[in-house]
C-alpha cells in the first residue's frame, strides 16, 4: 500500500483507504444502537447505570484515541521514510504502553468503583447495577486499549481493510451475544447489564487476537533490539503527542453538554428532540469520521517522502468532496426529517424538535469537515497542540457562541442555525488560512 500512497492517483488512493472505514464505522454505530435497545429492555435503572458509566468509558476511549493518533503519526512517518524498523519499534512501544495503562486503569477502577460513581452522582440504589456492568468492563478496558492501539498501528501502515472488517465482525457478533448473555438462553443464565459488558469484552478479544496474529507475521510484535531506555523515549514522545490529541477529542462532548444546557430551559420536548438528533449525527458525519481516520496516513507518509504537492492535492480534494457529500446529506435530511421524527417519537412537539435539528445543524457539517481534515493532517505531522487549539477555537469561539446568539434571537431553531453558522464560519476561515500557508509553502514544520 505504501507505493500507492506515495505514487498512486491521489483521489483513488484516498477512496481505497477511506471506503472500508466508512463500512466499519457504520457497523459500530449500528451496534451501539442495538446494544442500547437491548439494555433498555431491562428497565430504566439499567439505562441509568449505563448512563453513569458513559463518562468513564468515553474517557478511556479518548485516551486510547489520543495515544493511537500519536503512535500512528510515528509509524506512518517511518513507513513513508521507508524505515520499517522504526515503524515496528513504535508499534511495539505503543502496544506496551497501552498494556501498562490498561492494567493501571483496570486496577484503579476496580478498587475505586463505588466511590467513583458516587462522586459522579449515582445513588446507592443504582450502585449494584453499575457494579454489575463495570465488573466486566474494567478488565475489558485492558483489551479495549490494546485493540484500539493495534487498529491504529495497522491503519498507519496503510491497511484500513482488515481493521474495518474486524469492526464489522465485532458489531455483528456483539449483536448476537447481547441477548444471549443479557437475558440468557437454555441452560445459560441471564446476566443482566453485566452480560452487555461481557459481550463487548469478548468481541474486543476476538478482534485483538486476529489483528495481533497479522501484526506478528509482519514483524510488529517484537522489540527489534530496543532496550527499556529506547522504549521510554518512544513513550515520552507518544505522550507528548497523545495528551493534546486526547484533550481535542474530549472538547467535543464538553461543547455538546453546553448546548444541552442551553436547550434544557426550552422544555423537555426540545431536550428529547435534541437528544435524538445527537444520536443521528454520527450517521450524518460518518464519511467525515472515516476520511479523517485515513487522511493522516496519506499525509504522514507523503510528508516523510517530501512529496508535499500530493498532500495539498489530498487536502483540497477532501474539502471539495466533503462539501458535495455533506450537501447531499442535508438534502436527504430535509426530505426525510418528518419520517425520522415519527420513527423516534409519537409526540408532535418532540417530532418538531427532531425535524428542526436535522434541518438546520447539518448545514454546518461541511465547515466542521474542513476543520477536522486540517486537524487530522496536523496530528499526522506531529503538531497535535496546534490541532487542539484549532478545535478549541472552532467549538468555543464559533460553535457555542453561535448557538448562544442564535438561541437568544430565534429560540431552538435559532440555536441550531447559530451552531451551524459557527461551524461554517470556522471552516471558511481555516480554508483561507490553509490557502495562505500553501502560498507561503509553510507545510513543513
Amino acid at each position: 500500500m505504501r507505493q500507492a500512497i506515495l505514487n498512486g492517483p491521489v483521489n483513488r488512493t484516498l477512496y481505497s483507504l477511506t471506503q472500508p472505514m466508512v463500512l466499519g464505522i457504520m457497523a459500530v454505530f449500528f451496534f451501539n444502537m442495538v446494544d442500547t435497545w437491548f439494555i433498555s429492555l431491562l428497565g430504566t435503572e439499567s439505562l441509568a447505570a449505563v448512563g453513569f458509566a458513559m463518562p468513564v468509558t468515553m474517557l478511556v476511549m479518548n485516551l486510547a484515541i489520543g495515544l493511537g493518533i500519536a503512535m500512528s503519526a510515528l509509524i506512518a512517518r517511518a513507513v513513508g521514510a521507508d524505515d520499517n524498523l522504526q515503524a515496528q519499534r513504535a508499534a511495539m512501544a505503543g502496544l506496551l504502553l497501552s498494556l501498562l495503562l490498561g492494567v493501571v486503569i483496570a486496577v484503579a477502577g476496580w478498587l475505586s468503583n463505588d466511590a467513583l460513581f458516587r462522586l459522579l452522582g449515582a445513588g446507592d440504589e443504582l450502585l449494584p447495577e453499575i457494579r454489575s456492568f463495570m465488573l466486566f468492563w474494567w478488565p475489558g478496558a485492558i483489551v479495549l486499549l490494546l485493540m484500539m492501539m493495534q487498529n491504529s498501528a495497522m491503519r498507519a501502515t496503510g491497511n484500513t481493510r482488515l481493521p474495518s472488517q474486524m469492526m464489522m465482525v465485532a458489531a455483528v457478533l456483539n449483536a448476537l451475544l447481547d441477548p444471549l448473555l443479557i437475558f440468557g438462553w437454555g441452560p445459560l443464565p441471564g446476566m443482566g447489564i453485566g452480560g452487555a459488558a461481557l459481550a463487548s469484552a469478548l468481541c474486543w478479544i476476538l478482534v485483538l487476537l486476529v489483528i495481533m496474529t497479522r501484526q506478528r507475521r509482519e514483524g510488529y510484535l517484537s522489540r527489534h533490539g530496543m532496550n527499556w531506555h529506547d522504549v521510554r523515549v518512544l513513550w515520552k514522545r507518544m505522550l507528548q503527542l497523545g495528551v493534546p490529541a486526547m484533550v481535542t477529542n474530549m472538547l467535543v462532548p464538553v461543547a455538546g453538554a453546553i448546548l444541552l444546557v442551553m436547550v434544557a430551559p426550552l422544555g423537555p420536548e426540545a431536550v428529547a428532540g435534541f437528544g435524538v438528533g445527537m444520536r443521528l449525527e454520527p450517521f450524518a458525519i460518518v464519511v467525515i469520521l472515516a476520511l479523517t481516520s485515513t487522511l493522516p496516513v496519506f499525509v504522514a507518509q507523503n510528508h516523510a517522502a517530501a512529496q508535499y504537492d500530493r498532500i495539498w492535492q489530498a487536502l483540497y480534494s477532501s474539502f471539495r468532496f466533503l462539501a458535495l457529500w455533506q450537501g447531499a446529506v442535508c438534502l436527504i435530511f430535509w426530505a426525510s426529517g418528518h419520517w425520522l421524527a415519527q420513527l423516534f417519537s409519537a409526540d408532535p412537539a418532540v417530532q418538531q424538535s427532531i425535524v428542526e435539528y436535522v434541518r438546520w445543524l447539518p448545514l454546518g457539517y461541511a465547515g466542521m469537515g474542513i476543520v477536522l481534515c486540517v486537524n487530522s493532517a496536523l496530528n499526522s505531522l506531529q503538531r497535535t497542540q496546534a490541532s487542539m487549539v484549532i478545535n478549541f477555537i472552532r467549538l468555543f469561539a464559533f460553535y457555542v457562541p453561535g448557538a448562544f446568539i442564535g438561541g437568544e434571537l430565534g429560540g431552538y431553531p435559532g440555536l441550531l442555525m447559530g451552531a451551524a453558522a459557527g461551524n461554517l464560519l470556522m471552516g471558511a476561515l481555516l480554508l483561507w488560512r490553509v490557502r495562505r500557508y500553501q502560498l507561503r509553502q509553510q507545510l513543513v514544520p
